[in-house]
């Protein structure tokens, strides 16, 4: 299954769960051990490829550090979305990253 095709499912049959700055789509892992992270950061809301690839990186960075506290997340897949028209600074993303996998959980 292509990851459009994958993304397509999530978005349609997922479980959706929004907390500023994040609108988060979960589904359970059917084709693998462990669930995937897709994370998107619309183009309609940045423009510029460098702004959208910082948000990125800090969003990764976030989740890296905060999914030892959340085992049960790994057996999802997850489909994060960046909602706000601002950069935020990482200890931001990560404090509302955490706050909005409380919720997914």
């Amino acid at each position: 299954m292509g990851l459009k095709s994958y993304t397509g499912r999530i978005y349609s049959e997922g479980e959706r769960k929004y907390s500023y700055p994040f609108r988060v789509y979960s589904l359970p892992a059917r084709d693998s051990l462990q669930g995937r992270l897709i994370i998107s950061v619309p183009k309609k809301l940045f423009k510029r490829a460098v702004k959208r690839n910082l948000i990125r990186r800090r969003i990764k960075e976030a989740y890296r550090r905060n999914c030892g506290d959340y085992p049960d997340l790994r057996d999802k897949d997850l489909l994060i979305v960046y909602v706000s028209n601002r950069i935020l600074d990482y200890e931001d993303i990560s404090r509302f990253l955490a706050e909005t996998m409380e919720k997914v959980r």
